[in-house]
């Protein structure tokens, strides 16, 4: 009932949209004419004039909400410098929304990317074991958990062929005239000519699987060496600013003198607090743009990020810093022993650089981070143990199918390997061996499995493997195929972690640079008697 209720609630809200903004959804899409495409391509399920509509609307809205403010702002006179901001929120807002639905299908896009490899090759897999190729398309849509992305395209195209009546190849084409990927559309398309033109299935299916997986690997080099590239301007940037200014602000501290009125305390805090970060998360959005992601993302240590690390760092920056500046010396909050215990810390410190009292605060800030970022990094190693599995799943699956070369049932076959050792993966097996020998289903076993496994490629392998079994019988071909399959994963991963690795280390040699740079710079002129 309440699904039901929203649902309404939903619809008469965007029939008030249409009903009172249609004529401003009719001038912007003379505007921007792409914006139903864009819409389609997303997967928004949403009229594209009711959207269209929907932009007017938010358009009024923001401009209502920017004059009011400006009004407000003129006549209190308060923060000038964000009335500019706020004059052009509108036109803000009106570029925003229109290219709402683009970035939502690249979005999708980047996501069908990542995961159309696995489902090709899973496909594969099930046509080579005597699944029609209609129907193994539609068992992905079972798999949501292992293949989120397609399985929506899957959905799409059982309701195109059993509700709407559609033939499978015009499904095919209709899918692929609306998906936002390249890669999902060419393959597709290059299903419905091979069907057309009669070629062989099984063999379009393997090879484009194939072909998919080579060039992660071709990728994943490109990736590394625009990575480095972009890396080496971020660190000249950083280090020659860092430095250079880091450098004249000391001597203009150090030597009045020479003093200059642009480098004060308040050029060098947005420098340092504002302009700096704001870089350096730039340069990880766009590193993250564009490097190969999979689509799943582990949360866990984003939990502990913001769990434990941001806490703590506001706490002893409050604690440390900001209450012992505003409170007189003798008030309790100053005086309680955690107050003393980081000021205490921080001066030895200090005491032991020989840095100058003005630098205090950044010292402060320093040491929070520091010991704030020790609990997140320390449970990072920690779970990155987990990773580990798909190699030793990727050595089961190959042992796998040579033990099936002498007459081995699969079942039997993998009761028996549950005594090698595959490090991380071992535990699970020797469970999925015992359980086997109980007479429960594989099926069964691996849907359980899911629960303390969650690493996804694991699971794509480990659910490739079950329906190979279960579906296909377990040949000797199918399994040869999905350890092929597993091997080029794990070959993805291995080249992932070399071209990272420097990469990696890279920042941090140059954080250690400028933060030793400053800390010797600070200490000499420190030393100096002016």
């Amino acid at each position: 009932m309440n699904y039901i209720g929203n649902r309404v609630t939903r619809m008469k809200f965007w029939d008030f949209i249409y009903k009172y903004f249609w004529w401003f959804g009719k001038a912007i899409l003379k505007l921007y004419p792409n914006i139903p495409e864009s819409v389609r391509r997303s997967g928004m399920s949403i009229y594209p004039e009711a959207y269209a509509s929907f932009i007017g609307f938010i358009t009024i809205l923001s401009a209502i909400i920017s004059i009011i403010l400006s009004i407000i702002i003129i006549y209190f006179q308060i923060f000038p410098l964000i009335l500019s901001i706020i004059v052009i929120l509108p036109f803000l807002t009106l570029v925003f929304m229109t290219h709402l639905p683009y970035l939502i299908g690249s979005g999708r896009a980047g996501a069908l990317d990542g995961e159309i490899p696995y489902t090709t090759a899973y496909l594969s897999i099930m046509v080579a074991s005597g699944v029609s190729p209609y129907g193994a398309f539609e068992r992905i849509s079972r798999a949501r958990k292992v293949f989120p992305r397609s399985s929506d395209l899957s959905q799409r195209f059982i309701l195109l062929v059993r509700v709407l009546g559609r033939d499978p190849l015009t499904a095919f084409s209709i899918l692929a005239s609306r998906t936002p990927s390249a890669t999902v559309k060419d393959l597709l398309t290059g299903y419905i000519s091979t069907v057309r033109s009669g070629g062989d299935v099984i063999d379009y299916l393997t090879k484009k699987a194939r072909i998919m997986f080579s060039e992660i690997l071709v990728k994943m080099k490109i990736i590394a060496d625009r990575l480095g590239s972009l890396l080496e301007a971020y660190l000249a940037l950083i280090l020659l600013t860092t430095i250079s200014l880091s450098t004249l602000y000391f001597i203009n501290v150090a030597i009045a003198a020479v003093a200059l009125p642009a480098l004060s305390g308040l050029s060098m805090f947005l420098l340092l607090y504002v302009l700096l970060p704001f870089l350096s998360i730039m340069i990880m959005y766009i590193s993250d743009l564009v490097q190969y992601k999979e689509p799943w993302i582990d949360y866990r240590p984003y939990i502990v990020f913001f769990g434990i690390t941001i806490p703590v760092t506001i706490f002893i920056i409050v604690f440390g810093l900001y209450l012992p500046s505003v409170l007189p010396k003798y008030h309790p909050f100053s005086q309680n022993p955690i107050t003393l215990s980081i000021i205490n810390v921080v001066n030895s410190i200090a005491s032991l650089t020989n840095i100058p009292d003005y630098l205090y605060s950044s010292l402060m800030v320093t040491f929070a981070l520091f010991v704030a970022t020790l609990p997140s990094a320390i449970y990072t190693l920690f779970i990155s143990r987990e990773y580990k599995i798909v190699y030793g799943i990727t050595k089961f699956l190959r042992d796998l199918v040579e033990i099936r070369k002498t007459g081995l049932s699969p079942e039997r076959s993998v009761i028996e390997l549950a005594q090698n050792n595959y490090g991380v993966f071992s535990k699970h097996l020797k469970r999925v061996a015992m359980q086997l020998s109980l007479g429960i289903s594989l099926s069964r076993i691996i849907s359980g499995l899911f629960k303390k496994i969650i690493v996804w490629r694991a699971r794509v392998l480990l659910y490739m493997l079950t329906d190979a079994i279960e579906v296909g019988g377990g040949t000797i071909e199918n399994l040869e195929n999905l350890a092929w399959f597993a091997e080029n994963v794990d070959a993805i991963e291995e080249e992932k972690k070399k071209s990272l690795r420097t990469l990696l280390i890279v920042p941090y040699v140059g954080a250690i640079i400028v933060i030793i740079t400053i800390i010797l710079l600070a200490s000499f002129l420190g030393s100096l008697v002016i």
